[in-house]
């Protein structure tokens, strides 16, 4: 409820305010004799207001570019590992979506894992439909449903980004190896060097 008391001078009112579409909209209505009958009129005005502002919503949830941002990233979903003390990392899809027209922030995770990353990524896209009451063949849903490749993509990068560190790992050991090769080499050429010239004074103080 957005009723909010208001004095102007000597008077008061009760003031009816929300804000949808870049606008303001706002009404007052002036407390007299009853209180309780300037409020009821101030809630009959607010759930005017209410029922104009989910309108507005619902309207604008059916637009694709409400739902996919110009990153092409789905707004609410994103892709995470999920990391608990003694088990392995889980791969999942997170929700957190907030319809404009509930009172909660809708949340729930879908496991990569269990369902595969394909599946997962449409039963992701399935629940946002369910939840801003969008249809299967909707624009929405298909504008969503073809971010795929980017969610997907996360995946075939940390393989890759694995298989890199590997690599990495891999030419580490063998630059250590060869460190090691050359210092054991010049170890052994200082000693040779030492045992000629040692042996090169003996012979000159003999």
């Amino acid at each position: 409820m957005a009723i909010y008391d208001h004095k102007y001078g000597e008077l008061s009112y009760f003031r009816v305010f929300r804000a949808w579409g870049g606008e303001e909209h706002q009404e007052y209505v002036r407390i007299k004799r009853s209180r309780k009958a300037a409020h009821t009129k101030a809630k009959e005005i607010d759930a005017r207001f209410e029922k104009a502002q989910k309108s507005y919503c619902q309207q604008q949830a059916l637009l694709p570019e409400y739902h996919v941002r110009s990153n092409g990233r789905i707004r609410g979903l994103r892709r995470i590992l999920v990391k608990r003390k003694g088990r392995s990392p889980s791969d999942v899809f997170e929700l957190r979506i907030n319809v404009p027209w509930e009172e909660e922030i809708k949340r729930t995770t879908i496991s990569v894992g269990v369902h595969g990353p394909e599946k997962a990524f449409k039963l992701s896209v399935n629940k946002i439909c369910e939840w801003y009451g969008l249809k299967p063949k909707s624009e929405s849903r298909l504008a969503m449903m073809a971010c795929g490749d980017l969610y997907l993509k996360e995946e075939r990068q940390q393989k890759e980004n694995e298989m890199k560190l590997v690599e990495v790992k891999h030419d580490e050991s063998i630059s250590n190896t060869v460190a090691e090769q050359a210092y054991q080499k010049a170890r052994e050429e200082i000693a040779n060097l030492r045992g000629g010239l040692m042996k090169s004074i003996k012979r000159f103080t003999a």
